[in-house]
């Protein structure tokens, strides 16, 4: 038994009151250090859009690199799982071993490396929400950084910003906008795209920056901000810190080390096309359509690119500099018709939105 205070001499008396006073620190230290921990924010997660090949990758590994700020690799679980509006009820009505069953096969989503069991705790069968589930998904990438902002990659988020505004209306949207005539060339050579028509490419990629622009300006106000591709690669600090003004981070020099970020979000099927987002910094990686275009390609893509030519600040060429390959008879005569293909785009990019809402 210890004895009380009165039966102590002065020296223990004094020490067991240092002891007590250190102790009440050390508690109100960890306190503080608690209450001071940041909470990942879901609610405004950081959105990356853009139209195919515009340079949203490389953005991605920036960002991710940053030390608050965490992307998951590309999974696609927005546009896959809750834009699809038949898809989310069937699933959202359904069972969590349903779901859980459905996401298992998906390749894609086993990047996260997350039970997928977790991202469906405490919701009930017949009553989940996808939204919750994708919220969770980030949220639970993040802590495992020990990172408190959330982002988002998906090219394709271009065309579902409203579904977006609708789940996540205070997110902050980094729009990545390229020269149309690079984008068309990297489409060209990219495997997921090269075997579509060229002149597919060049009709739904204007329409897709018309709307995505469109849509973020009207649908986020201020929270929408639009990134140049060669301001990125010219001025790349100057144009990161831009960024980390608008997302509401301080800016570091981590941005600019992405390499290891990169391969810890490029997966092995991407390094065919994602090459260069590896690092180092293609600074040069600019104008390459010249050489690499077709004259009829180069006329086609200038005149049915009129949101990037009048609106997004990129200048026609002159002729005598409008590619050097030789353009075949086919190239020349959908140069003649690019007028004519606009409201067409219009209308397939429509139509492919609203058949994969049905899905």
């Amino acid at each position: 038994m210890k004895p009380p205070d009165s039966l102590r001499t002065p020296t223990q008396r004094a020490a067991i009151s240092a002891a007590a006073a250190l102790l009440a620190e050390t508690v109100s230290v960890a306190g503080a250090a608690i209450d001071a921990a940041p909470r990942v924010d879901v609610a405004r997660p950081i959105l990356i859009c853009g139209v195919g090949r515009s340079g949203t990758s490389l953005l991605h590994s920036m960002l991710n690199a940053h030390p608050d700020i965490a992307f998951p690799p590309e999974t696609h679980f927005f546009r896959r799982y809750i834009a699809p509006r038949r898809q989310r009820r069937s699933l959202e009505q359904g069972t969590r071993a349903e779901a859980i069953a459905v996401w298992t096969e998906d390749r894609d989503l086993a990047r996260v490396e997350l039970t997928l069991e977790v991202l469906l705790e405490d919701q009930r069968d017949g009553d989940l929400d996808l939204v919750q589930a994708f919220r969770r998904i980030l949220a639970l990438n993040a802590e495992r950084q020990g990172k408190h902002r959330v982002g988002d990659k998906d090219p394709r988020n271009i065309d579902y910003l409203p579904a977006l505004a609708e789940s996540f209306p205070r997110a902050l949207v980094l729009h990545v906008i390229r020269d149309p005539r690079e984008v068309l060339l990297s489409r060209t050579r990219a495997a997921w795209s090269r075997d579509r028509p060229w002149w597919q490419h060049a009709l739904l990629a204007d329409e897709q920056l018309r709307r995505g622009r469109r849509n973020g300006a009207a649908l986020f106000g201020e929270g929408y901000f639009e990134v140049s591709y060669e301001n990125l690669l010219r001025a790349p600090e100057a144009t990161l810190r831009r960024i980390a003004q608008h997302v509401e981070v301080d800016y570091t020099h981590a941005m600019l080390d992405f390499g290891a970020s990169a391969a810890q979000l490029v997966d092995e099927r991407e390094r065919s096309w994602k090459s260069e987002t590896l690092g180092p910094l293609l600074v040069d990686n600019v104008e390459k359509w010249r050489t690499g275009l077709t004259a009829a390609q180069v006329r086609f893509v200038e005149r049915v690119s009129v949101e990037a030519f009048t609106r997004c600040g990129y200048e026609r060429s002159a002729p005598a500099t409008a590619g050097t390959k030789n353009s075949s008879f086919a190239q020349r005569a959908f140069a003649l018709a690019a007028p004519l293909c606009r409201p067409a785009a219009r209308c397939a990019l429509a139509a492919r939105r609203r058949l994969e809402e049905l899905r």
